[in-house]
């Protein structure tokens, strides 16, 4: 008999469950490869090359629009939905969370960021120059090397330009090791690259002519999309074939 019933409620959920049709876009135009996820039902669909999705859904559920990039969108399923299309427009998200070891955070804008790392080193170091000292080498101790680093010399001229190099295993291994949003925790949760998949991954990525000029700040939501990009086509590619 409870095997009866949990039937008949799986073959209602089933029956009740209908399609919701959208686009989502931002400011500049359609977002291919975007997650789009049903958070009452626990699964996710990714919209295509126009930017389109079609998603499962019942009256009630939630349907939530995630990503690092971008400010988090959601809505509840409502008739409306199956009648209509749904057209969710994302605004870009230009804020990093900046997280205290009080377990309390803010929000800080990007360009300030740098500033205040400065200004913060800056002051520990007047404080406790003593901590500073060279030890076995570790250039993070070299007094020397942080006093030109935090309080350059006025430059006369700039003598040269930084060139451009292609990214190679080894700046990608460390880059998501290092960076505080484009990490192995986004690597996994947003690019859907599972974690015994990671090394493989970056060697994937060397093909992709990835370059230095993305490594820079203003560039993070250009090597976010680069990222989208190449990890829908590792995973059509080689996850599939697994």
């Amino acid at each position: 008999m409870k095997y009866l019933f949990w039937l008949f409620m799986i073959c209602s959920s089933t029956i009740n469950a209908q399609k919701t049709i959208g686009y989502v876009y931002d400011s500049k135009g359609v977002i291919p490869n975007f997650k789009v996820e049903n958070k009452s039902k626990s699964f996710f669909v990714e919209t295509n090359a126009e930017g389109k999705f079609l998603i499962s859904a019942n009256l009630g559920d939630t349907i939530s629009f995630t990503s690092i990039a971008y400010n988090t969108y959601e809505f509840v399923v409502k008739n409306l939905h199956f009648e209509e299309t749904t057209v969710v427009e994302l605004t870009t998200n230009s804020l990093e969370e900046v997280k205290l070891s009080g377990g309390k955070s803010f929000k800080v804008p990007v360009e300030q960021l740098d500033e205040q790392l400065l200004k913060g080193i800056r002051s520990d170091i007047a404080k406790n120059s003593l901590d500073y000292r060279p030890s076995h080498g570790n250039l993070l101790e070299a007094p020397l090397y942080l006093a030109k680093l935090i309080f350059p010399k006025k430059k006369k001229t700039e003598i040269a330009h930084k060139v451009e190099y292609s990214l190679r295993f080894d700046h990608f291994k460390a880059y998501f090791e290092e960076d505080d949003l484009i990490n192995e925790e986004f690597l996994t949760n947003e690019l859907l690259i599972p974690q015994e998949d990671h090394l493989m991954f970056f060697n994937f990525l060397e093909t992709e002519n990835y370059t230095s000029a993305l490594l820079k700040e203003d560039q993070k939501l250009e090597m976010i999309s680069k990222l989208q990009e190449s990890a829908k086509e590792y995973r059509e590619e080689v996850l599939s074939k697994q």
